[in-house]
């Protein structure tokens, strides 16, 4: 435990203890520390530390050794402190001796410690009072500006003028100004008032680095003794302009809007925020388009206080052609930055398809895609072009050639085909349009070359996509030209199967032509055709029991029978000859009743072989009966 015995100074003081008693030159303290065997002191320090509101203050104090049993159960220690202590201050050449010990509220600290580690402390405030002059500058903002991040300091752009106002119970003599930078003036006092309290001069502060000067510039008054006060730290913001770059190129587009406007201080003055609202930023930026303001951003709309980023202006939609953007941008201390911006303010290049959306394309086969372009500048225009489907190009060109080319279809499905147009001011204008590839179909038809008038035959239709698929469910039209005729019937409409199969049966007539035709499927086939199949008909033709012995020299009859009965028709009866043709011996014309009889005689004897034929019409193929045997005697 610590106890104050007793303070007493220069003035005269009483030796007791009293919150806030006044001292001055040198401080007598008296106090008493307990202790215990097992927390005994070694070190006692009484010190005086001057207030945190000026620059240049120190501490003076004292310090005791204190050795086992010094302190048990108590010991009373005396220390002298010195509050009118002074120490060079803003160096040799510039400086003055400051005291240590401000003026004013004080307080004197005890400290005791002991080995455990523990310390102990006691405190007394106190006023000193050696009669230093006061110095104060009224154009520094306060406390709450550092607080609220407001700029702190003295503005010295170009020049800086500077008041202060200086008391003293001892007077004043001077005031003076000084900086421990060496890039500051050399010390200069301030001119006396011919009234009040209140000193001043002006600096010419051009050849000054841009900067926030704080903790290196002072001013300081000096009694009518010489004495100097506590020196006050006159913190200073030269602030020498900027330089703002608009973050837009000279080929802009009408709708570019807004435009980052960057500013770049120095890099004394350039720092982070919240650090840059002491220092300088830009409040404010005016754009204009040849001359004429188009957009005016103020802290608070598109910006914020302190803004490290740069300024955002809304251009608004500005005309095609060649012009110049003004941009002027202020800082919170009225320093300027401008750049002027020629920029030609084009168009993109759009195109409008001409070819190659008309229909769905098939798989396997060439589509060609055109486009024309054009611009609402009236002077772009589409320097270079690509087209491509599905990211594979196929096509390129270049001015003055319109976009145009040829594309072999391949996979089934849908596939974007896009147009990629560059202008020669490097806008890209890319148009893409989905388009459907369907599948082709290939219809085989197969049946029955020749058949018999009245048989039955079936014809049968093989449909299949692209990559072989079969096209179940195909609807297939079977269509039949007769013989002699032009116009193509169909016959019947028939589903294919799930192998892509479709069969028609149907009653031999008349000789005639067979396709199948396959109908395309909405947004899945295209239709098909298939190659035309000849079918023929035969007649039907037989004869009658005939007779399979004769004598030559003697006629022998023989019927043939035959269907369908056509007026005229001549029947003939053939014979082999030794060298296999055929020779007609006789012909016969058929009745009403589908029958010829004619009578054969033999010029010889032997082994004959016979045959009826009926010559083909354009309704019936030629028709042979089958042939038989005569031995003639």
């Amino acid at each position: 435990m610590i106890t104050f015995d007793g303070i007493s100074s220069d003035t005269g003081g009483d030796g007791t203890v009293s919150a806030g008693q006044t001292i001055t030159g040198t401080t007598d303290v008296t106090f008493t520390v307990h202790a215990d065997p097992d927390d005994e002191p070694t070190e006692a320090v009484v010190s005086i530390t001057g207030s945190t509101m000026y620059q240049g203050t120190g501490t003076v104090k004292q310090t005791f050794s204190l050795s086992p049993g010094d302190c048990l159960p108590s010991c009373t220690l005396h220390a002298t402190l010195d509050t009118a202590a002074t120490q060079q201050f803003g160096g040799s050449a510039n400086g003055m001796a400051a005291p240590l010990v401000n003026d004013g509220a004080n307080s004197i600290h005890i400290e005791v410690d002991s080995p455990r580690p523990r310390t102990v402390t006691a405190n007394t405030a106190v006023t000193v009072d050696n009669k230093r002059p006061v110095v104060t500058l009224p154009d520094l903002p306060g406390d709450d500006a550092w607080t609220s991040h407001k700029p702190v300091g003295l503005s010295a752009d170009g020049e800086l003028s500077l008041r202060a106002t200086a008391t003293g119970a001892n007077g004043v003599s001077r005031v003076r100004y000084f900086s421990s930078s060496r890039a500051w003036p050399a010390p200069v006092d301030l001119t006396a008032p011919a009234s009040g309290a209140t000193w001043a001069t002006t600096l010419d502060t051009s050849a000054v680095p841009a900067g926030l000067y704080a903790g290196g510039v002072y001013v300081v008054a000096y009694d009518k003794d010489g004495r100097a006060g506590s020196p006050v730290r006159a913190d200073t913001l030269v602030d020498h302009g900027f330089t703002i770059t608009p973050k837009l190129d000279t080929v802009i587009r009408p709708y570019e809007t807004p435009v980052t406007v960057n500013y770049a201080y120095l890099s004394a003055l350039n720092k982070a925020f919240p650090a840059n609202l002491i220092y300088a930023y830009p409040v404010s930026t005016t754009v204009s388009l040849d001359g004429k303001a188009q957009a005016t951003t103020p802290v608070g709309a598109y910006t914020y206080e302190g803004n490290t980023e740069g300024f955002l202006a809304d251009l608004g939609r500005l005309p095609y052609g060649a012009h110049t953007l003004t941009f002027d941008t202020v800082d919170n201390r009225g320093a300027h930055g401008r750049v002027d911006l020629p920029v030609k303010v084009v168009s993109e290049v759009t195109p409008a398809w001409t070819d190659g959306f008309q229909d769905f394309p098939v798989a396997g086969s060439s589509r060609t895609y055109a486009a024309t372009t054009s611009a609402a500048d009236g002077v772009s225009r589409a320097e270079h072009w690509t087209l491509d489907v599905d990211g594979t190009t196929f096509a390129t060109g270049s001015y003055p050639a319109q976009p145009s080319g040829t594309w072999k279809t391949t996979t089934t499905g849908v596939h974007d085909v896009t147009l990629t147009i560059v202008s020669q001011y490097g806008d890209t204008t890319v148009s893409t349009v989905p388009i459907r590839v369907l599948a082709a179909t290939t219809t085989r038809l197969t049946g029955p070359a020749t058949s018999t008038y009245g048989s039955k035959a079936t014809f049968t239709a093989t449909v299949a996509q692209t990559g072989a698929k079969p096209a179940a469910g195909a609807k297939v039209s079977f269509q039949y030209k007769r013989a002699g005729t032009t116009t193509w019937k169909t016959r019947a409409t028939v589903t294919a199967d799930s192998t892509g199969k479709a069969s028609y049966p149907t009653t031999t007539k008349f000789n005639g032509a067979w396709r199948a035709v396959t109908a395309a499927k909405n947004l899945t086939w295209a239709s098909s055709t298939s190659k035309t199949l000849t079918s023929h008909a035969r007649a039907v033709l037989t004869v009658s029991k005939p007779t399979t012995t004769a004598v030559h020299g003697k006629p022998v009859s023989y019927t043939a029978l035959s269907s369908p009965y056509v007026k005229g028709t001549a029947l003939r009866f053939q014979a082999r000859q030794k060298d296999g043709t055929w020779v007609t011996l006789t012909s016969a014309a058929l009745s009403t009743s589908g029958s010829a009889t004619a009578k054969i005689t033999f010029s010889r004897a032997g082994t004959w072989s016979l045959r009826v034929y009926r010559p083909g019409t354009t309704d019936l193929t030629d028709t042979y009966s089958s042939s038989w045997t005569v031995k003639v005697s």
